[in-house]
């Protein structure tokens, strides 16, 4: 076999084993900031996906809402009451939403609104990795770049 066929052969195989899309299926933190909406996010740079966990600020209404993607089964109904648990630290919050399906994925996801922010935001300024807990489904979010990205959405985000 030549060296360029042997070198072809590799990159392939490279490109089938699973790790191969790490970069795209790195989750990362982020705060984004348009007029008086911001939100705080944690999920891949793929604009194909949603994000794991996403906390919107609309501060123009008053209103935040809480959305986790923790993988809720297909047979959690829309409307279902959940309790969404954010843990890290020893300091754990608690909040109150029900399942809703998204039209276009069918996937089903918790959803929380006109909930307090600051006992979130105090979760997630704890050490260590955030663990989301709904129902019997549950996900860990890695502390790599958290508290930047908080820091950034509580300096726009004027809701207690």
């Amino acid at each position: 076999m030549s060296m360029s066929r042997f070198l072809l052969a590799a990159a392939l195989l490279a490109a089938s084993l699973p790790g191969a899309s790490l970069a795209e299926e790195t989750s990362v933190w982020s705060a984004k900031t348009n007029g008086s909406f911001v939100t705080l996010t944690y999920g891949t740079l793929s604009a194909d996906k949603p994000p794991l966990f996403m906390l919107s600020c609309f501060n123009g209404m008053g209103i935040a809402v809480l959305d986790v993607r923790p993988g809720l089964g297909d047979d959690t109904k829309p409307g279902t009451p959940l309790t969404i648990a954010l843990m890290s630290g020893g300091q754990t919050a608690q909040v109150e939403g029900e399942a809703t399906r998204d039209e276009e994925s069918g996937a089903t996801f918790a959803e929380a609104s006109d909930m307090a922010v600051k006992p979130i935001v105090d979760v997630l300024r704890g050490n260590g990795p955030v663990t989301i807990k709904v129902g019997a489904a549950n996900a860990e979010l890695t502390d790599t770049g958290r508290a930047d990205a908080v820091e950034r959405f509580t300096k726009d985000c004027t809701l207690d």
